[in-house]
């Protein structure tokens, strides 16, 4: 199960120049244990909820993800997190190949907002954020493009991880170029 909340493209606040500014790619991922259930909920509101068609509501829904798992760290069960820098032109497509490969782990996508247009479909019976044998883990995955350098330290330590939500978090809305939130 899972959902994405993305956003980029045409309206995308770089101006292209002759010298193309590098674009910091970050993914993190955090596995919870599968009782945050209320944190699925959170994640599925947020992307039902926020306008994502403009840097503003988009800099909401990284916000209020990232306090939606700052809000639960006594389920955090495991984190990884990476950062890179690339060249403008390569950024777009550096970004999707990791949303691709994120997304392409889930069995269906339950709820989706780019741009502003928002999805919701139901597969199967299950009930979204349903428990099974199979997902006695919640994982949570962040893709985020940004102008400039962000202090991410790829340590994964819970103080880490701590930290690195609250710098994310804090990322404003003229620096956020492009935000996935993929759960399961």
């Amino acid at each position: 199960r899972g959902a994405g909340t993305s956003i980029g493209g045409p309206n995308s606040p770089i101006e292209r120049s002759a010298v193309q500014p590098q674009i910091t790619i970050i993914q993190m991922q955090i596995g919870l244990l599968a009782k945050a259930k209320a944190l699925q909920e959170d994640l599925r509101r947020i992307a039902s909820s926020t306008d994502t068609s403009s840097s503003k509501g988009l800099q909401i829904a990284l916000q209020e993800t990232t306090l939606a798992l700052l809000r639960q760290p006594d389920l955090w069960a495991y984190s990884n997190t990476e950062k890179g820098s690339v060249p403008f032109l390569s950024s777009e497509a550096t970004f999707n190949r990791l949303s691709m490969t994120e997304r392409s782990k889930l069995q269906s996508e339950i709820t989706s907002n780019f741009s502003g247009k928002i999805q919701t479909t139901l597969s199967g019976n299950a009930e979204a954020g349903e428990a099974d044998q199979s997902n006695e883990y919640i994982a949570v995955t962040i893709l985020v493009a940004s102008k400039g350098q962000q202090n991410i330290n790829d340590e994964n330590t819970s103080q880490k991880l701590t930290e690195n939500l609250r710098i994310m978090g804090s990322i404003s809305s003229a620096d956020l170029i492009a935000l996935e939130v993929i759960w399961q």
